[in-house]
């Protein structure tokens, strides 16, 4: 039943460390300096001096939330981030809401040479994109100008440290990656952690910002994240539109936990006599974060459908501290779970039978201008005989709200190439998801099983598809390659989609047909 929520709940990593770091002494070390330094300002009348004890509780409590490596390159920075860094995560936990911080480091003079060109053949496209996603490549100014000096321009430069901390969501690195690059910024050195209880720690020291002042900057990046995640105004709207879909708690008896992911674990329940799906927010204090947004939105979506292939929705709570959206309960998990645990491929008509049940549902969904975003086999549920419905409308979106359909949304193994590219996109994108789902379907693989998620959206993004076996019937072959075209207006809408999966079913019922009265003939001569 894990297929309920999302896939690839945390991205934020940091890299592994060599075996045989002292973390004891590490620890102590910085301890020590930190404790000096807090000393020294409570003589200069800054704070009051420190009390040893607590002091050192509060610090093994920040570094017992974050891995080893944070440790080891705390112990080679300035001992006073180890405070702000507590403080900026202590600041994002007490409000649920994402933090940035920014601060000037240095300027100084670069070289930069124009003069580099190359070319990557098909062999090389793994290593390149192993090498695109590493974020930890320091460079000292000085080395930056080792070029020749016939092709090199002297100009200013101003480096600058990004810290941001938010609860850790899918795709959000790569988010903030896109972020400070659409705001000129130039990743030169970057540290990515997560904490023990969901967070992540991302620092960054770019240059791209021409001046040492940082208050614009901050602002922003807080109205970028604003627009993404929400603000108490927004979260006050959304709940008000929820209007009478609002249930009362205690009408619900929660049971078992069925599965659980970073923001919201889902319960089997009774409401109203109807065995349905509790999806629960962890977070309690309030909805004004991102989850809170999310599970709104997707009250506000599920709502206004009504069609035997997507999941059917009782209602929500929205008031403090049960903040939760029931459905239907599915007993038979999720197509991903079904598919991957199968041992042999599955009948053509099988197939045909549970692409024409998803594309009904999206034709449906499209005909009311709602825009999944997050079409995948995790989010197709089954039920009792051969019910599929389609769930996960976590991200989805009405047509008609253009600032948001440039935003890179779903889970990048099933992601459209102009969504990975931030480009302007519409239902399309979900067509291209459905191919990939078709794709699955006739293989019983993981998409890019090879690659990280990363790699395979930033393969998708240079053209890259997956590999169509020869086996596969004609019509489907020829379907998925026009699903996951590169054009968005090459693709067929699901309405077309229906029609030509039908044909084919069509075709297999025929032919099975034909079949079979042949054989019967031919028994009766035998008799």
């Amino acid at each position: 039943m894990a297929g309920y929520l999302a896939e690839d709940w945390g991205e934020s990593s940091s890299p592994p460390r060599a075996a045989g770091v002292d973390g004891d002494g590490l620890r102590r070390r910085i301890y020590e300096h930190l404790l000096l330094l807090e000393a020294s300002n409570s003589r200069h009348g800054e704070c009051p001096p420190p009390d040893a004890s607590s002091f050192r509780e509060m610090l093994d409590t920040h570094f017992d939330r974050l891995p080893l490596s944070y440790l080891v390159d705390s112990s080679k920075a300035a001992g006073e981030d180890v405070l702000l860094h507590r403080s900026i995560l202590h600041q994002c936990a007490s409000t649920g809401y994402p933090v940035f911080s920014a601060r000037f480091l240095q300027c100084f003079t670069i070289q930069t040479d124009y003069g580099y060109e190359g070319t990557d053949t098909e062999s090389d496209l793994c290593q390149k994109l192993s090498e695109d996603l590493t974020l930890e490549s320091k460079h000292d100014a000085d080395d930056m100008c080792t070029t020749s000096a016939s092709s090199r321009t002297s100009e200013p430069n101003f480096l600058h440290e990004i810290i941001f901390s938010s609860v850790n969501r899918p795709k959000l690195l790569s988010w903030l990656i896109t972020l400070l690059s659409d705001v000129g910024l130039n990743i030169h050195e970057a540290h990515v952690y997560s904490t023990t209880d969901g967070f992540c720690l991302d620092i960054f020291v770019v240059d791209g910002w021409m001046t040492e002042e940082t208050d614009e900057l901050i602002r922003m990046f807080n109205d970028v994240t604003t627009r993404k995640f929400g603000s108490p105004h927004k979260i006050r709207e959304l709940q008000q539109q929820v209007g009478d879909s609002e249930i009362d708690w205690s009408m619900l008896t929660k049971g078992e936990r069925i599965a659980s992911g970073t923001s919201a674990d889902l319960y089997r329940g009774t409401f109203s006599g109807c065995d349905v799906a509790i999806k629960m927010l962890k977070c309690t204090e309030d909805l004004n974060n991102p989850s809170g947004v999310e599970l709104l939105q997707e009250a506000l979506i599920l709502r206004i459908v009504n069609h035997e292939n997507i999941i059917k929705y009782y209602g929500a709570c929205t008031n403090h501290p049960n903040y939760c959206i029931v459905t239907e309960y599915m007993p038979e998990g999720n197509l991903y779970e079904f598919l991957h645990k199968q041992k042999h491929l599955l009948d053509l008509r099988e197939i045909l039978r549970i692409a024409i049940s998803i594309s009904k549902g999206m034709e449906y969904l499209h005909r009311n201008n709602i825009i999944h975003r997050d079409l995948k086999t995790a989010n197709v549920l089954k039920g009792y005989g051969q019910a599929l419905k389609i769930e996960g409308f976590n991200v989805a979106i009405l047509g008609s709200q253009e600032d948001q359909m440039t935003a890179e949304t779903g889970t990048y193994r099933w992601m459209a190439p102009e969504v990975i590219n931030h480009k302007p996109y519409d239902h399309k994108a979900d067509v291209f998801s459905f191919a990939i789902v078709l794709w699955e379907l006739v293989t019983l693989k993981v998409p890019y099983d090879k690659m990280t998620p990363l790699q395979a959206a930033l393969g998708v993004r240079q053209g890259f598809r997956l590999e169509i076996p020869p086996r596969v019937h004609p019509g489907l072959s020829k379907l998925i390659q026009q699903c996951w075209d590169e054009d968005p207006n090459a693709r067929p809408v699901f309405g077309e989609i229906i029609i030509q999966l039908e044909d084919i079913l069509q075709q297999v019922q025929v032919h099975r047909g034909g079949h079979q009265r042949f054989r019967a003939k031919k028994m009766q001569k035998i008799s």
